[in-house]
Parts: C-alpha cells; sequence; structure tokens
C-alpha cells in the first residue's frame, strides 16, 4: 500500500496531439479557404441569374462517417458585374432580403437546386454538409454543428452553412449565418404526427410570436396559406377525344379513311390526380380565424385557384404500340413467307435457287385489274377478299378506273423545315409522304396491330405479286418519286425506284422479256440497223459534233451515244465497297479493282472509238476529262495521265471500237428486275420490319405534330440502324406522352396555364367537375412573416398526415 506511485504516468497527457473534433474544424476551415468563401474574398450577389446550378465538392470524414461538403450556387448571367462589395454588411442584408422575397412562394416548389432549403430560404447560394449514412445522435449533431459554427467564425464565411440530419427522407436541416452583429438559425422539424397546438392557424401564429426574441407590435404578422386538394375522379373532366379501334377491318360499313389515320393518344385517362391548390397570398392574422374549434377558411372564396396534374407512371399510348409491335419483329430471323407457308412453292426454302424462278400465282388484285378470268392458285391468306381488294386499291389506285385515292401530283423526298424548327425524327431515312412506301408501311403497320403476323405476311405476299405483274406487263409502279434510286430515300423506295428504272427501259425497246444475263450485245433498233451494218473502220453512234473542237489528226471530234450507268441502290453500293475492301492490296487484286471500277469509262471509250476512228487517248481525254489535256502540239496528255500505271492507257489500249448499241450491256433490266423482286419476296420478317420502319416511324412523328407534340432538333450519327429505329421510336413515345399531358391540360384548365390562376370559367368547369363541393384537404401550407428592428422573421408550415416546420430567425449577437 505504501508502494511509490509514478505521478508522471497518471497524469501525463500529450496535448500537442489534435482531436478528432479539432481535425473535423480544420477540415473545414482548410475548404472554405481553398473556396474563397471569406467576406474578404467572396464576390457580392448578382442581380440576375440563369436557372443552372453549378457546384464543387469535398469529402469529409469524422469518427468513421463519411459527409459530402457541398457549395451550390446559382450560374449569374456572364455580363453582371461581379465587383466585391467592400461592405460586409452586405451580405447578410442579400440573404436577409432573399428570404423575405421568397416568402410569396409554397415549399413545394422547385427551383433545380439538390436541396430544398434554397427555395424554402430564397438562397443563391450555400453549404450543405450532407452525412452519407443517417444522422441520428443528438450527441453527434451538437458537436457536428459546433465544428461548423467554429470553422464559419474562423474562415468568416459569407454563405449560410448547413447540415442534413436525421433521415434522409426526412428533409431536416440545421444552418447558421452571421456577421458582426446579426446571426440567422434555419431550423426544420419534421415530426410524423400533428400536434394539437400546430394543427391550425391560431396555433403557429403563437408559436411563430414565441420564437421572435424582440417585442412584436399586434395584428403584424403577414400570412399566406395555400390548401391542397386531390381530385382523384379525373375521369369527370371528359378528357377524352375521338379514339382509333381497329373497326376498320369490319366489312360492313368498310372505309379506307379510318386506316389512312394513324392511331394517336391514350385509350385509357392518363391523368391521375389534379391537385387543386386553393391560396390566400397575403392576409393579416386577423383577418382570417383558424382555431381548435372555428374555422373561416372557405376554399370557394380563396382569391386564387391554380391547378398541377400528376399523370400516370405508364401511359400505353396507341401510336407507339403500333411502332412497338413492328419493333418487336426486328429480331425475328425467319422467312415471312413461311407465316403463310408459301416459301418452298416460292422457292425460297433453298437461297441458291435460280433468282429469275418465276412465282407460281399472281395476286387477286391483278385479276381484278386487268378484267380476266386467268388461273390463279388457291391460296387463301387470313384476309377476306373483301376487305382485301380495298387496301390494294388504296396502295395501287391505278389498278381501278374509279381511282378514290390517287398520288400526289408532285411527290418530294426530304425533310421540310418550319422555320428554322425541325421536324421530329428529322434524322430518318424517308420515303415521299403519302407515296406508296407511305402508304404501304401504314397499311402494314395497321394489319399487324389488328391482325397479327398472318394479316402483314398476306398484304406483303399481294404486294410482291403485283410488282411481279407490273414488271411482266411493263407497268410503272405509281407513288415513286421518278428517277434513279435516290440515297436520301429509304431503300424500300429505293428498290423500287430501281424496279421502275427496269420497266423504263424494257418500255423504251432496249431489252425484251427473257433476255439472258449473259448476253452479250444489245438489239439493234430499225432506225440504227442500216448505221450499224458499216464497216468498223467507219464512224458509228456519232450524237453530234462538239463544237469545233478536232482530232489531234485534225478530224471533228463528235460526241458518241454511251450507256447509261448503271442505277443502284445503297446496299448494292455497300455490297460493291465491301468487295473492293475484301479483294486486298496485292497487284492482282489492284488490277482486278480497277477494272471493275473502269467498266463504264471502258464502255465510253469503245463508243467514243466508234464515233471518232483514229482518235487517240488526248482526244478522248479532251472531251471526257478536259482538264487533264493540253493543247501543245495538237493535244496532249497531262501530268496525271502520264503516271505509271495509269488505268486509262490500259483502258484505252484493250478498248475496241464499238458503239454503245453493240456493247455488253451495263444495266441489264430483266436481271435487276429479277433481283429486286426477289429481294422483295425473300425477306425475312425482321428484314421486312427494317423495310417499313422509315415510312412508319416518320408518318408517326408527323402524327405526334399535328396533335400538337414539340418538333424537336436533334440530329444522330455513327450509329446503326436498329439504333436509329431505338431512338426515333423513343423520341415519339415521349412526344406522345407530352401530347397526351396538353391534352388533358387543355380540357381541364382550358384557357389557363398549369400552376397559373384559373380564371372564372375555369373554376366554374372544375368545382362542377366536382359536384359543387370540394373534398376535404390534402395539405395545408402557412407561411408566417414579419419584419422587426431586427430584420425578417419567416416560419412555414406544412400539415398533412405529418408535419414539417420551417424557420428562418434573425437575433442580435452583440449586447450594445
Amino acid at each position: 500500500m505504501n508502494e511509490e506511485i509514478d505521478e508522471y504516468d497518471i497524469y501525463h497527457q500529450d496535448f500537442t496531439t489534435a482531436s478528432e473534433w479539432e481535425v473535423l474544424i480544420a477540415r473545414l476551415e482548410e475548404i472554405l479557404f481553398e473556396w474563397n468563401l471569406s467576406k474578404s474574398k467572396l464576390t457580392k450577389t448578382c442581380t440576375e441569374y440563369t436557372k443552372k446550378w453549378i457546384a464543387k465538392t469535398e469529402e469529409v470524414k469524422f469518427r468513421g462517417l463519411s459527409f459530402t461538403l457541398t457549395y451550390n450556387a446559382l450560374e449569374p448571367v456572364k455580363n453582371t458585374d461581379s465587383e466585391r462589395e467592400p461592405e460586409e454588411k452586405s451580405f447578410l442584408n442579400d440573404v436577409q432580403q432573399n428570404l423575405w422575397d421568397s416568402t410569396t412562394n409554397f415549399m413545394d416548389n422547385i427551383d433545380g437546386s439538390p436541396f430544398p432549403v434554397s427555395n424554402w430560404f430564397g438562397l443563391k447560394r450555400y453549404l450543405m454538409l450532407y452525412p452519407k449514412a443517417p444522422l441520428i445522435d443528438g450527441s453527434l449533431i451538437k458537436l457536428i454543428m459546433s465544428s461548423v459554427n467554429i470553422a464559419f467564425s474562423i474562415v468568416d464565411c459569407g454563405v449560410p452553412f448547413f447540415v442534413k440530419i436525421r433521415e434522409h427522407w426526412q428533409h431536416t436541416y440545421l444552418g447558421i449565418f452571421e456577421d458582426n452583429d446579426y446571426k440567422v438559425s434555419f431550423d426544420v422539424i419534421h415530426l410524423k404526427r400533428i400536434s394539437n397546438q400546430c394543427s391550425h392557424l391560431s396555433g403557429l401564429v403563437s408559436m411563430f410570436k414565441s420564437k421572435i426574441s424582440s417585442p412584436v407590435p399586434l395584428d403584424a404578422v403577414v400570412i399566406s396559406t395555400k390548401f391542397s386538394y386531390e381530385l382523384k375522379d379525373s375521369d369527370s373532366f371528359t378528357w377524352r377525344k375521338r379514339t382509333h379501334s381497329n373497326e376498320f377491318l369490319s366489312i360492313d360499313g368498310f372505309d379506307v379513311k379510318k386506316l389512312i389515320e394513324l392511331p394517336f393518344g391514350s385509350e385509357n385517362n392518363p391523368l391521375h390526380s389534379a391537385l387543386l391548390n386553393a391560396i390566400w397570398p397575403h392576409f393579416r392574422e386577423s383577418a382570417i380565424v383558424d382555431s381548435s374549434t372555428f374555422s373561416d377558411i372557405d376554399p370557394i372564396m380563396a382569391p386564387t385557384w391554380t391547378i398541377s396534374l400528376k399523370l400516370r407512371n405508364n401511359i400505353n399510348c396507341m401510336l407507339s404500340e403500333v411502332i412497338r409491335k413492328i419493333m418487336n419483329l426486328l429480331d425475328r430471323d425467319s422467312l415471312l413467307m413461311d407465316v403463310l407457308g408459301l416459301s418452298r412453292s416460292l422457292g425460297l426454302v433453298n437461297p441458291l435457287n435460280k433468282i429469275t424462278e418465276a412465282p407460281i400465282t399472281i395476286s387477286k388484285l391483278v385479276k381484278a385489274a386487268v378484267g380476266r378470268s386467268t388461273h390463279f392458285s388457291e391460296f387463301k391468306g387470313p384476309i377476306s377478299d373483301d376487305l382485301l381488294m380495298p387496301l390494294l386499291y388504296y396502295v395501287f389506285p391505278d389498278a381501278v378506273e374509279d381511282n378514290t385515292f390517287p398520288y400526289p401530283d408532285t411527290l418530294e423526298i426530304g425533310n421540310k423545315k418550319d422555320g428554322n424548327e425541325f421536324k421530329l425524327c428529322s434524322y430518318v431515312k424517308t420515303s415521299p409522304e403519302d407515296g406508296l412506301v407511305w402508304r404501304l408501311s401504314v397499311t402494314l403497320a395497321r394489319l399487324m396491330d389488328a391482325g397479327g403476323l398472318p394479316y402483314l405476311a398476306h398484304f406483303w405476299y399481294e404486294f410482291t405479286q403485283e410488282l411481279q405483274y407490273r414488271w411482266e406487263h411493263r407497268i410503272l409502279v405509281p407513288g415513286v418519286v421518278e428517277g434513279a434510286p435516290n440515297a436520301r430515300s429509304c431503300l424500300l423506295h429505293q428498290k423500287l425506284q430501281l424496279l421502275n428504272c427496269c420497266i423504263k427501259r424494257a418500255q423504251e425497246g432496249s431489252g425484251a422479256s427473257g433476255y439472258s444475263s449473259e448476253e452479250e450485245f444489245f438489239d439493234c433498233s430499225e432506225d440504227e440497223e442500216a448505221e450499224d451494218q458499216l464497216p468498223w473502220d467507219r464512224p458509228v453512234g456519232r450524237l453530234h459534233r462538239l463544237d469545233d473542237i478536232t482530232l489531234k489528226n485534225g478530224a471533228p471530234l463528235y460526241v458518241p451515244r454511251t450507256q447509261d450507268p448503271a442505277p443502284k441502290t445503297e446496299d448494292q453500293l455497300e455490297e460493291d465497297a465491301e468487295l473492293m475492301v475484301r479483294l486486298g492490296d496485292d497487284a492482282k487484286a489492284s488490277e482486278l479493282r480497277a477494272r471493275m471500277m473502269s467498266a463504264s469509262l471502258l464502255s465510253d471509250m469503245e463508243a467514243f472509238k466508234a464515233a471518232n476512228p483514229g482518235a487517240e487517248l488526248c482526244d478522248f481525254v479532251h472531251w471526257y476529262s478536259p482538264r487533264d489535256w493540253k493543247p501543245d502540239d495538237g493535244g496532249s496528255l497531262g501530268d496525271r495521265m502520264l503516271l505509271p500505271g495509269n488505268p486509262w492507257v490500259e483502258a484505252w489500249n484493250v478498248a475496241r471500237p464499238v458503239p454503245a448499241a453493240r456493247q455488253r450491256r451495263l444495266f441489264d433490266e430483266s436481271r435487276e428486275a429479277e433481283q429486286v423482286l426477289h429481294f422483295l419476296r425473300s425477306r425475312s420478317t425482321g428484314g421486312v420490319a427494317e423495310l417499313l420502319l422509315p415510312a412508319i416511324l416518320k408518318a408517326g412523328a408527323i402524327k405526334a405534330i399535328s396533335e400538337g407534340a414539340q418538333a424537336t432538333s436533334s440530329s444522330i450519327g455513327g450509329v446503326d440502324k436498329r439504333r436509329t429505329f431505338e431512338i426515333a421510336a423513343r423520341e415519339i413515345l415521349e412526344a406522345e406522352r407530352e401530347a397526351c399531358r396538353s391534352m388533358c391540360v387543355r380540357k381541364v384548365l382550358g384557357e389557363s396555364a398549369e400552376g397559373k390562376p384559373l380564371d372564372v370559367a375555369g373554376r366554374t368547369r372544375v368545382l362542377n367537375a366536382m359536384g359543387g363541393a370540394l373534398p376535404a384537404p390534402v395539405l395545408r401550407e402557412f407561411t408566417l412573416r414579419v419584419k422587426d428592428e431586427v430584420g425578417p422573421q419567416v416560419m412555414r408550415a406544412t400539415l398533412s398526415n405529418e408535419m414539417t416546420i420551417v424557420g428562418a430567425f434573425t437575433e442580435r449577437i452583440v449586447c450594445l
């Protein structure tokens, strides 16, 4: 017991080691200094701001807890003066003025800030210390608030500082702001039950006055009140407009006009509920009595009514549903004709079958159009004849004398602009509006929506049969832009343009039915027969003389008749490009590549030699590519033509004097037409959907705009077709949903805008829809405010099933 005790071991403590609390304070100070938030370095607030919030973020640790410290500020307008304010008191004035101005708003307003304190207290910039885990421990909350107060004072911070406390869903915050003389405390209370004192306005006014340290004159408190009523019986507004169904499939009273217009909107009411707000924006506490025993607050007498609408989360839109059903076909690899069991009879089972194999039947449309009783197969599709024939006459209106739905006189490819505004889905390749591809795609989309894939397959089969008939009888396909395939249009339209090119070429007599792809020469027309019988050393195939230009030997230079280049669709051009790449880089591949690319050049050289006997390469270049010709010594080749291995020289050496009428055809219309027909007949289900979607999407976009959807100027690039379709379908869905919302707003609000005061007609319409009486309010909100000698004092309260009270109170911290 008498052992000596070493007092050094008992009382020794290292006071030079910083505690966790001190480390937290030092860390907060460091960040605030780094962000230049002291009053001496902070710029004054601006008068104009954008709606964009900018943020700075740093991570903070304390007692094993992780916090995120963020500085949130509204972005000032660029031309706003940002000079520093020399008077420190101006920061307090700005906070107090913004606080007072914010009392005209209510707590459910949204300003785009990450935290609601900016709207509650009218802040343009603030600091927020946000714990990653809920901060519930009371002693820990006090310790952190003490650290914040110390760091705030040391730095002399000019921005309000908040700490998020309690559960995250409660939106409970504590905040401070102070200068040398005054301190503003920001407090938030959230309770799951409403206390008796706070359940009415009189109790809230008493609580508000008790929180103010300075005496308040009688009847000085100014109050704003909002009572919200949820109108769940939204069907009573009779929002619904005429909807479209599949009644066009009914034979009785069939009208193609019911088919032409795509469905749009929602079958069911997209409005989940409407929130009616009865607002008293400004009155004194003595003007209205609201206590635990009596209340004279009557929402019918409220000066202002506003309505905010709530849509259902998942609206099934009719137009987007039609598009979705076609989009779902993209992943199907089976042949479309397999749906009808016709793949084998059409020779489509083996892809190596001859592409010129003719189908075994022709469509009933052909029989009706030509008025013959020709033999046809007993194939019976799911679509009845009474329904099928009007649909086919709609797509091919020239097949009947009574042309009820003629195609427009002018068909144009391209996206028109309304001023500087692009239309919806402007990046999708399409076809002329109300052209054949347009009508066909819309018809098939409606049939798919009504009868499923068998209906689509049957009509596609009849469509290809009609194309086969028109090729065999040299009848042009209507509703297609004239000329060679246009790369700005969709692939299906390009294929039909190519088919029309073949039909026109056949009509001109350059070929006859039954030509083999191996034939080497054209048949000669009667007017050229005498000329073609001339000896090979005589000029043949002249078109006209080229001005006064002469050959190098002095003879006149004549322009020859040449073959037109072969028209190609975008998929053929892609195949040619892939073939060029696959050939490789060796000498043999380069020679083959040059020969493939110079087929048209060789044809023109042979025609030139036939029209200009004795001509040299420099003469041909003088006509074909004048910039590569020099006038030296009566004519000579340019420098580019003299490069080693020039394919022009090689092609000239092998070219024979053969006129275009005797040359091997560059464009074999019989072969190309059969390839187009086989391409369309042999498509897989996904392939047909890919051909139809461009026109369906564009038709849907135009329908959405006509219904009030907003046009967009979005553009995409570098994505494949599938991704393009997905983006366009999503844009149409969003536009359709927005149009449904606008439709609801118009039906419910009339000429008024959502969130804006209703006119007398709007109030009457809403009141009548609710049977002349309003239900119990789902939310009551009060804003109490007063200005005393210290500054503005503000308290907000929202009462529903729970209670939230927000207060901002200013007090003097220096005794005079």
